[in-house]
Formats: C-alpha cells, structure tokens, sequence
C-alpha cells in the first residue's frame, strides 16, 4: 500500500508543526504547579519552542532520506518536553546537521549550502555538549571513491576540525546557551514531567520497530559508513558516561535521556535508506509514527494540563 503526497518534506514538516506545538505549549509549563512563570521566563520558554520548532521544521525539510525517523526522533515525547529548554535546540540542531548531510551522493548547487550548515549546526552543538562532539563525523559522509578520497578529505577535513573546535573550549561551552558542562550535569526533566499512558507507550513501540521491518525498499548506506556513524554514535556515548563518572561527587547528576537524544541523528543517517526512483512516495508504515504524535497532541496536553 502505498500513499503518494506532492512533496512529502512539506508534509513531514507541516506535521511536525502541527502535532508539536500543542504539546510544547502544554509541557512547558506542567513543571511549575502553582506557579505563575514571569513574562521574562515565558518570553524564553516561548522563544526556545519557537526555535525548537523552526529548526525541526527545517530539517524534515531540507532531508532527502530518514524523514520518518527524524519525525519520530523529534515527536518523541522526551524530545517535545526538553522544547523549552536548551537540549530542545541541541537535539533540534543536531538533527538539522543529518538532515542537511542526507543527500547521496553530496553534489548539486547546494552542496556548499549544506555542508556549511552543517558544520555550523554541529559546532553549536558541541559548543553546548563537548560529548556530542564525534557528531563532526558526520561531515566526513558520504564516503567518496577511491579516485577523489585526497579531494574530498581536504575539503571535509576542516570543516570537522572547525566544528570540533568548540569542544577545546570548555569554559566558554561550560556558558552556552545556559546549559552546564559536563554532560549529564544539567537542569530540567529527567523524562516526561508526567506520564506516558500505557497505550501511547505501546503505540510508540509499534510506530518504531513496525517501520523498520515494513520499509525496506531502498538501498542502505555501504558498510563503512555504517560502522563509522554507529561507532560515532558508541563514542558519544562513551564520552557522555565518562563525563558523568568525572563530574564532582554531590553534584546534579545522572546521564539522562535528553543527553542521549542529540546522538540519535548519527544512526538515523547511517541506516537511512535512499530513494528508488524520483516520485514522492509515503508507504503506510512510516505513518505510523504520525499517528503516534496526533495521539500524543491531544493527550499529553490535557493530563498535563489535566482537563
């Protein structure tokens, strides 16, 4: 079964717009009861959901591959409750920097486009998250031929050194955009301020593993590039627990999910699976996650809110 829309990066993006922004509006505030946030403190909380919401939007957008796995990395309910905070705009960018990256191969007018905002985009992030910074990996794909390897690496090479230079600047990233250093040290919840109904956590579940046995047309990244972005992916991961283990004994800890999320984009693009063929085509499994954010839009508003 297939279904056909006229520009499916239109409609991932209106989607994500749509079905974030209710639960956005309502999670940002279910952490304060009984109290009244400042008109400063809206104003930020505002402005960081609006920029969450923006640059997620650009990245469905821009993506030429793994628009279903972004949109669910970015309706994931963890992922729309840290909107008002900092780590909603490190995920948001750090899934822009993939998305910017998506296409195979890297060539066409826009080309310089992407990779130079791409490597903004990661460099922004490790400015915030020194551990995210194996996410500069991402700029050193795709894997050119053999006959272009020197070409490219002169290319490639400073701009990933360009965009870990922030991770050398720890006090600076310690200040950036108010969120602490190292990673895992920081404010905010830890998951979802409330709690995920069982049938929406089961319908998640569903709309994540369906897809990935369902949508298997396509051709997959080679090899290499699989076990250089997954082994990305470990490193972080790596570095984030080690961060964790050196932080001072008594302070706010505890390697947490939103710390984990930015490191998502890289498996994302390492198992993305490229287009056959030039139409737009959306199979029914990857609406699945769809219908998991619209459900999600409509409870998680009205328990946090508790209509």
């Amino acid at each position: 079964m297939n279904l056909t829309f006229a520009g499916d990066g239109r409609f991932w993006a209106c989607a994500f717009l749509g079905l974030g922004l209710p639960v956005c509006l309502a999670l940002a505030w279910v952490d304060l009861p009984g109290e009244t946030p400042s008109a400063l403190d809206a104003f930020v909380r505002l402005a960081r959901i609006a920029a969450f919401l923006s640059l997620g939007v650009a990245a469905l957008a821009v993506a030429t591959r793994g628009r279903a796995a972004l949109f669910a990395l970015l309706c994931w309910p963890a992922s729309l409750a840290a909107a008002s905070g900092p780590d909603g705009l490190v995920l948001a960018l750090a899934a822009l920097a993939a998305a910017l990256l998506s296409p195979r191969p890297m060539t066409g007018r826009y080309r310089p486009a992407r990779l130079a905002g791409a490597t903004l985009a990661i460099a922004l992030v490790v400015l915030a998250r020194p551990a995210c910074a194996p996410l500069a990996g991402m700029l050193l794909v795709p894997f050119p031929p053999p006959g272009r390897l020197a070409r490219t690496c002169r290319e490639r090479l400073p701009l990933a050194a360009l965009a870990l230079l922030p991770a050398l600047l720890p006090a600076l990233s310690a200040a950036s955009l108010g969120t602490p250093h190292p990673a895992g040290a920081g404010h905010g919840p830890m998951a979802l301020p409330v709690p995920l109904p069982g049938f929406l956590s089961g319908l998640w579940a569903v709309a994540l593993l369906v897809p990935l046995v369902a949508l298997r047309r396509g051709p997959l990244p080679p090899r290499a590039e699989r076990l250089w972005l997954s082994g990305g992916a470990l490193l972080g991961l790596w570095l984030m627990v080690g961060a964790q283990a050196l932080a001072p004994a008594g302070g706010p800890g505890g390697l947490q999910i939103r710390d984990l999320l930015p490191l998502a984009p890289m498996p994302i693009l390492a198992f993305a699976r490229g287009r056959i063929g030039t139409a737009a085509a959306l199979r029914w499994p990857a609406l699945l996650v769809v219908l998991a954010a619209a459900l999600d839009a409509v409870a998680l508003p009205m328990i946090a809110l508790r209509l």
